[in-house]
């Protein structure tokens, strides 16, 4: 310790011996004086009250006949606790007794003092002694009141100068803090704990736990040194450091709450450490062990980052210097960012448990939906697995190598199918049965014609296209089926040696040359799953035995592939898919299809009271050539100053492909479907183009079932200038129409319809637009919500999306999400629709 130092603590401690004993002295005078005080006036008091007593009788007849001449005036001006006067208005009583601390905080004290001097001042005249003693008695109790009223005062300014006047003076008169030092010993450590917490606070928040937990440790490192240093300093100093106008001191104030964050953020960093060995260095043979124990250290990881969030609300950015200020309010939102998703992560791996069968075996129907032929939940379904899953091993795979056709043998039900799929053909299978963009309806429907084939009843519906095989690929690196196929499949050459395996009857008096390098094979694969294939039924027509095979190496790669310095990407994988809609679930369990609902998984079609736009594709008869298609969509509104919308929606299909392109050159036939607010009204439409008639010629017979929903649409009312269909479905409103675009071409579909709605209407009670216009604007009437919902066709690639919103010139926007949400009159919107979107305002007319 410096001498500087040693010479403060001791002038410290003196001044503080000195300060203290002037204070003890002071108040043992004010007491003593005060007790002797009161005890003077008691002792007067007591005399008086003798004299007054034995005058008493005397006194009122002395007084009565010159009193009763105040009486009157006495009764109007005097309050009843300083008068009483008897029944008997012969004999008048004056009680002379005063309440002194029950005016002595009453706004009417002085109006008391000026009446006790009023009546005094009548005593006297009256000559009656003993009052003018008793009144005499009481001034010198208000005297003695005074002199202790002062002495209280003056010990409240010794205080307040000793714990704020005073420090001030002895931070400045002895230089406590040496900046030069303090930046070298405290500063340069907090500086870095900041940086590395920030870092960490990053790395998590991408659940790259990893290189957290070595961030959050090299912080919590730092934090300690910094500790050592600040222990020295008292808080109050701290405190007033913060009151200084030199940056550098302003974050010494803060580095003691830094330390407390720095602490929080190292056991941070050792549960998520602890978290994700036991989900990757765990019993692997006792599955749900080692998810127990992932959930206890994620749940103890969870209530830190929710800890370190409450600790960072607590630091002052202001004391920040200023290029930190700007990255602390960025780590704060990482932070809050991190313990919202940290808690939906462990939250997913508790119902992860119930997923992979550890407490019940599982049976799920996973489905093989190919996107480059998109039908309305994804793909054309062509394949599909059987999975039974117990305690997070497969135990049973079945894969199909006829794939979904091997179901049309045990269809026991002839059922009709929905209208445009007379296209191809009348009777509704299996592999056509995902027919609606809203996945719990279309896995419904799944399930219930995989049981009537034949198939046993699931738990649930999962569905992976394509894409999603692609992205694991690049995981688990190229598959070796040289043995089987001849063949190394990757991420790169993935989707062009699968179709053309599958497509080898057809392509073979299409286009032969394609086949060329592509063998055709029965080899059963080997594998260390349990997987069934059916290859003994009709050996010679499996053409989806490639997929069972590629399945089954993946699943046995992708597990030794699943560590932690994969997991980032393997979640980034899974998370992407799921937001673009490529991976759906619908489980029978109400508690996990909620689960999956929560988190945008369930592929629902969204319920809300604003404008909203869904475009839905449907390929019949158009082989794979949606892998060559893009799509712009453009949403226009138009709000006219009685409030009535008018949407214009304009489609622009290009396809990209060549002609005659083995797969993708050929016409891309679509069904497409335009999902908008209910109610709305088409106006206008242009566009569209039908197949010819005859290539309908087969309907359904009369005998055959029909689905509810389908009637609905086969029943729905009809455009007569466009033929475009016009029903209700999901509490929508749907326009459907073909739309019909060749390789190297583009259509353009245009719609126009009003909204059934007024934008002045106001929104619902239970809306959270409104209610967060009451929380902003509690005594604004006027502002108006509206809002946009688009939602992502499930499987299809991203649309390129451009929305407009026109308002009239005297609607200006008050708030609006996202923040950085502009736009003349209105909003200007250019987005990818690689998910869902949301976009909303609140309008100021």
């Amino acid at each position: 310790m410096s001498n500087k130092k040693v010479q403060f603590n001791s002038n410290e401690e003196k001044l503080r011996n000195q300060v203290s004993g002037f204070v003890v002295d002071l108040r043992q005078k004010a007491d003593k004086e005060m007790k002797q005080d009161s005890k003077i006036i008691k002792n007067k008091l007591d005399k008086t009250k003798k004299q007054l007593a034995k005058k008493e009788r005397k006194l009122e007849r002395e007084i009565s006949c010159k009193a009763n001449q105040e009486l009157k005036h006495l009764q109007k001006n005097v309050k009843p606790n300083l008068l009483k006067i008897n029944k008997n208005p012969k004999k008048p009583k004056f009680n002379w007794s005063v309440n002194y601390h029950f005016f002595k905080d009453n706004s009417l004290w002085s109006k008391f003092l000026d009446e006790q001097t009023r009546l005094f001042n009548v005593a006297s005249k009256l000559n009656i002694k003993p009052v003018k003693e008793r009144m005499a008695a009481d001034k010198r109790v208000r005297e003695a009141e005074t002199k202790v009223i002062w002495y209280r005062s003056i010990l409240s300014f010794v205080v307040v100068l000793i714990l704020i006047i005073l420090p001030l003076k002895l931070l400045s008169y002895f230089d406590i803090f040496d900046v030069n030092k303090l930046e070298a010993q405290i500063l340069s450590r907090s500086q870095s704990a900041f940086s590395n917490l920030l870092a960490a606070t990053d790395a998590a928040g991408k659940m790259d736990f990893k290189a957290a937990d070595s961030d959050f440790q090299n912080a919590g490192n730092d934090f300690v040194s910094a500790q050592q240093k600040l222990n020295s300093i008292s808080d109050s100093i701290l405190f007033l450091a913060a009151l200084s106008d030199n940056p550098k001191l302003k974050l010494a104030a803060e580095s003691k709450k830094f330390l407390s964050a720095g602490a929080i953020a190292s056991s941070l960093g050792s549960n998520l450490v602890l978290a994700t060995d036991s989900l990757f260095s765990g019993n692997k043979e006792n599955f749900s062990a080692s998810l127990d124990k992932f959930v206890y250290y994620g749940e103890l990881a969870v209530e830190d980052s929710k800890n370190l969030r409450k600790e960072l609300k607590k630091i002052n950015p202001k004391n920040l210097p200023d290029e930190y200020q700007e990255k602390f309010i960025s780590l704060a939102k990482q932070a809050s960012s991190l313990s919202d998703n940290l808690e939906n992560f462990v939250s997913a791996g508790t119902k992860l448990k119930e997923i992979l069968g550890a407490t019940k075996d599982k049976r799920y129907l996973l489905v093989f939906q190919n996107n480059s032929e998109l039908r309305a939940s994804g793909g054309f379904l062509g394949s599909y697995a059987l999975v039974d899953i117990r305690d997070g091993k497969i135990r049973n795979l079945e894969v199909p190598g006829g794939g979904s056709y091997d179901t049309e043998g045990g269809m026991n039900v002839r059922v009709a199918a929905p209208e445009p799929l007379w296209l191809v053909n009348p009777l509704w299978h299996f592999w056509d049965a995902n027919w609606w963009p809203n996945w719990p309806t279309t896995a419904k429907n799944l399930m219930w014609f995989y049981e009537k084939s034949n198939g046993p009843t699931v738990d649930g519906v999962i569905s992976v296209t394509p894409t999603v095989v692609e992205k694991l690929l690049e995981i688990t690196g190229p598959i070796d089926l040289t043995k089987e196929y001849g063949l190394t499949i990757d991420s790169g050459n993935f989707w062009e040696i699968v179709q053309k395996v599958v497509e080898q009857k057809n392509l073979a008096s299409t286009s032969p040359e394609a086949l060329v390098g592509i063998p055709a094979t029965s080899t059963v694969i080997e594998s260390t799953l349990p997987l069934k294939q059916n290859l003994d039924v009709n050996s010679a027509n499996k053409p989806k035995k490639i997929i069972g095979d590629l399945m089954a190496k993946i699943m046995e790669v992708l597990p030794n592939k699943l560590n932690k310095d994969n997991l980032v990407n393997i979640l980034a994988v899974f998370e992407e898919s799921m937001a673009e809609k490529q991976v759906l679930f619908y489980f029978n369990d109400p508690v996990l299809q909620a689960e999956v609902a929560k988190h945008n998984w369930a592929g629902e079609i969204k319920d809300t009271n604003r404008d909203y736009l869904m475009v839905v594709n449907t390929n019949i008869a158009g082989q794979k050539s949606d892998r060559e298609m893009t799509e712009k969509i453009e949403h226009l509104s138009e709000v006219s100053s009685d409030g009535s919308i008018i949407d214009t929606v304009k489609i622009t299909r290009t396809h990209t492909g060549i002609k005659n392109e083995p797969l993708t050159g050929v016409r891309n036939v679509d069904w497409l479907r335009v999902y908008v607010p209910q109610g709305s009204q088409l106006l206008e439409v242009d566009g569209f183009r039908k197949p010819d008639e005859e290539y309908f010629d087969k309907k359904p017979e009369p005998s055959w079932e029909e689905n509810k929903l389908v009637k609905i649409e086969n029943e729905a009312v009809i455009d007569a200038a466009s033929g475009t269909k016009i029903y209700s479905e999901n509490n929508k409103t749907v326009f459907a129409n073909w739309v019909m675009v060749d390789p190297g071409e583009s259509v353009v579909i245009t719609l126009k319809y009003r909204l059934a709605f007024n934008f002045l209407d106001s929104a619902p009670s239970d809306d959270w637009l409104t209610k967060l216009n009451k929380f902003l604007n509690p005594d604004e009437a006027s502002l108006i919500p509206y809002s946009l919902m688009v939602q992502k066709q499930p499987g299809a690639k991203p649309s390129e999306l451009y929305s407009r919103l026109s308002l009239p010139l005297n609607w200006p926007v008050f708030w609006s999400y996202p923040e950085n949400l502009s736009g003349l009159n209105g909003w200007e919107i250019n987005d990818n629709l690689n998910s869902d979107k949301y976009w909303s305002i609140l309008i100021k007319k």
